[in-house]
């Protein structure tokens, strides 16, 4: 087709577009008051919408919903004039850091726009106490509690009881700091492990802090005694003005002093909509999530497509996401692309082969990195080909780090009674062997190996930080950091949500805030390497993606090799 033909065929789909959307609104608008919308939030909020096929949503049900879901309903919400805000009923709430801190963002956004924010809990901890500071008005249930009682971390230590079994863990670390191994192969915290854990806590135990000295209007003192006096019962609560009133779920819209509320459900139908003009450019999400590995992207165990109810078993195959990047290349139409990370690495080959993938991919479209609760090891090296890295406060980011492992069963083996005959040729033929500790050459040789590899990423950090490899050292060496450390070190260019990752985005494309943002998930076919400047200005990929536009922006369309959402 072409582009003065496609042209005129846009401007036809916008023009039925505003006139279905015109003729929509006006019948929405019979229904005069829509004051309050009411959202349940649950414990299972991804950050990126969820696709589930049909025999997962029959185990499942449908997709929970997501972050960025639930922050574009507020944004609908803020654009109708009828309605007074939302009421938020916090359940549990199993988030990390740093997504609590963006589902803050979306409620200070909709405050922002005039709209009223209420929450309402029948107990509050420290995660959903620290989400409703960030609101107007802050409701408890008359028989709840608050436990706002700090934080605290417990780490396990498994080496004696791990010997008592006959087994030990080879462990080579570039450093004390890179300790992910630590619980296994020590009695207790080394001097470095107890140092990092306690500047993480510092960091992270500020940020609530502020966050609830911010949302409450207190002094710092005044914060930090309202958590040391913690816990409350209600009326402690509310008489230490930790809550503002007491009311149960019946009495909301007596407290509220409205006789309307909405379920999203009952609202969205009666909200109103604007037209989006068909675009052929388009921005693409990215996922790392889970572990790194060499491989198919899958959900643990193996390929299944029943997913593991509450354990993250997400994995990211860099077969697979090395053919996304390779797709996306071929695309004409591809603006610009957020690399949206959730890992703490995994595998060192994998990860540099996604690392330089992008790399590649950067060189025809900008590249945007956000790091939500982890981004780490691995996470944090296919993040450095990125123009610009943002991550929440509460990012755990950094270790940028080598460290190898193996277990050593010989012990068990020998307490078991079992006998095991070896046959080998070569002299290092049991290197990796599982019954046997590293010979001091061994152990020499993966020192020199894990060096080697730290020496590498040392290198690519400081050539995508644009920092000296010395400096990199001083904060690398297995060193993590939270969001707002990182920003200090340099290791990230801003702190923010993912609208802002996607509006630094679209400064650096120079496209309109009215592009499309597809989703990228699912298989693809076998690509072969291509360079970004020789790639197929025609491909089949922008073929089919181009013939499978909707007449509605955000519709999910299902699009070979890979499936994008347009959201």
């Amino acid at each position: 087709m072409s582009t003065k033909k496609r042209d005129k065929t846009w401007n036809l789909v916008y023009f039925l577009q505003r006139l279905w959307i015109h003729s929509s609104n006006r019948f929405r608008l019979r229904t005069k008051q829509l004051d309050y919308v009411y959202f349940m939030l649950s414990d299972e909020m991804p950050l990126l919408p969820e696709s589930r096929n049909l025999i997962q949503r029959r185990l499942f049900g449908e997709p929970p919903l997501s972050l960025w879901e639930l922050d574009r309903r507020f944004e609908r919400i803020a654009q109708d004039t009828r309605t007074k805000g939302v009421v938020l009923h916090l359940r549990e709430l199993g988030l990390g850091l740093a997504d609590l801190q963006s589902l803050r963002d979306s409620l200070q956004r909709l405050r922002k726009s005039g709209k009223r924010v209420v929450c309402y809990a029948q107990e509050y901890d420290l995660a959903r106490y620290y989400v409703a500071c960030g609101a107007d008005e802050i409701l408890m249930q008359p028989s709840g509690f608050v436990l706002t009682v700090g934080l605290r971390q417990e780490v396990l230590y498994f080496k004696d009881a791990l010997e008592q079994l006959g087994i030990a863990i080879e462990s080579v670390a570039i450093s004390p700091y890179k300790g992910a191994n630590d619980a296994l192969t020590r009695s207790e915290p080394s001097a470095e492990a107890s140092e990092q854990l306690n500047w993480l806590l510092d960091s992270q135990y500020a940020q609530l802090l502020n966050g609830i000295l911010e949302g409450r209007n207190l002094t710092e003192s005044a914060a930090r005694d309202l958590i040391d006096r913690a816990p409350y019962t209600a009326k402690q609560a509310l008489e230490a003005q930790v809550v503002d009133a007491l009311v149960t779920e019946e009495q909301l819209y007596q407290h509220l002093q409205s006789d309307s509320l909405f379920t999203w459900e009952d609202a969205e139908s009666l909200l109103l909509t604007r037209p989006r003009r068909p675009q052929d450019e388009y921005l693409a999400i990215l996922k790392v999530e889970g572990l790194i590995f060499p491989g198919e992207s899958d959900v643990l165990p193996g390929s299944s497509p029943i997913p593991v109810p509450v354990v993250d078993t997400s994995r990211t195959g860099d077969v697979t996401f090395v053919r996304h990047v390779r797709a996306l290349m071929e695309d004409e139409d591809l603006a610009g692309v957020l690399l949206v990370v959730d890992s703490g690495g995994g595998a060192a080959t994998a990860a540099e082969s996604m690392r330089s993938a992008l790399a590649e991919l950067n060189r025809k479209v900008p590249i945007v990195v956000f790091m939500n609760n982890v981004a780490a090891s691995g996470g944090y090296l296919v993040s450095m080909p990125a123009r610009h890295i943002v991550a929440q406060h509460g990012t755990i980011t950094g270790s940028i780090g080598v460290i190898s492992s193996k277990p050593s069963v010989g012990g068990l083996r020998d307490k078991l009674h079992l006998k095991g005959f070896e046959y080998a040729r070569g002299e290092n033929a049991d290197i990796l062997s599982l019954t046997k500790p590293f010979s001091e050459s061994q152990r020499a040789w993966m020192l020199k190996n894990v060096q080697e590899s730290y020496e590498d990423f040392v290198a690519q950090v400081a050539h995508g930080r644009n920092m000296t490899p010395d400096a990199v050292d001083a904060v690398g060496g297995g060193r993590v950091w939270t969001g707002e450390q990182a920003l200090e070190h340099g290791l990230v260019d801003s702190l923010g949500d993912l609208r802002h990752a996607l509006d630094t985005l679209r400064q650096l494309a120079q496209v309109e805030s009215s592009i499309p943002i597809a989703l990228v998930e699912g298989k693809t076919k076998p690509l072969v390497p291509q360079v970004a400047e020789r790639a197929n200005p025609v491909s089949t990929l922008a073929f089919m993606r181009q013939n499978a536009h909707s007449l509605l922006n955000g519709q999910p369309q299902w699009i070979m090799p890979f499936r994008v959402n347009h959201k």
